[in-house]
């Protein structure tokens, strides 16, 4: 997530750039020939920019709301949450809700399983899978290591499309058992998001 806000700052910069040195340009030969520049130029010039703010803006929504990994990162961060216990499952509900990151009826562990699952603990680390499994049904699962100072915990998310976007379906906690079958089978591994 960090990397896009980076790529599309970068990205936001490259293109405003042409457009201010024309401006400036502009300005100049303006100046040279005693004439100013008008309301109508410099209202232009705000608007194109502010179009081209907005042209990157949202390519960049459509890109987090349409990249799994993305997705995954910014429901494992709200999870982070909840496993903290800043958060109870209501509140975990939804705030995956107001960040648009859920389907209306996405489902969670029971609360016997977080319990189960030794929450709240201290959250240090949290990591994604390198892959993305696509499922035969059109959805995609993606797991997820928690790391605390002495332990760890897996848990995956079932994700379905919507649209232009992906949207969490179901969000499981794994046993360790249960991590090791699907590791024996699907070779799973992580790479750190925080």
């Amino acid at each position: 997530m960090r990397t896009a806000i980076i790529v599309y700052t970068i990205l936001t910069v490259v293109m405003l750039i042409p457009w201010f040195v024309y401006n400036i340009k502009v300005s100049i030969n303006l100046k040279k020939d005693n004439k100013k520049f008008t309301a109508l130029r410099l209202a232009a010039a705000v608007l194109v920019t502010v179009v081209i703010i907005f042209a990157a803006y949202s390519h960049f929504r459509f890109t987090i709301g349409y990249q799994v990994p993305l997705v995954a990162e910014r429901a494992g961060l709200v999870f982070v949450k909840r496993m903290e216990g800043k958060l109870d499952l209501s509140g975990y509900q939804a705030e995956m809700r107001r960040h648009n990151l859920s389907a209306a009826d996405m489902s969670v562990a029971s609360d016997e399983k977080w319990e189960a699952a030794a929450l709240p603990f201290r959250h240090t680390g949290l990591h994604l899978s390198e892959r993305t499994y696509h499922m035969e049904d059109g959805t995609a699962l993606i797991y997820m290591m928690h790391e605390s100072v002495d332990e760890h915990m897996y848990s995956f998310l079932k994700m379905s499309k919507s649209g232009y976007s992906w949207l969490v379906e179901e969000h499981g906690i794994l046993t360790e058992e249960e991590f090791e079958n699907a590791n024996e089978e699907m070779k799973i591994r992580f790479y750190p998001i925080r």
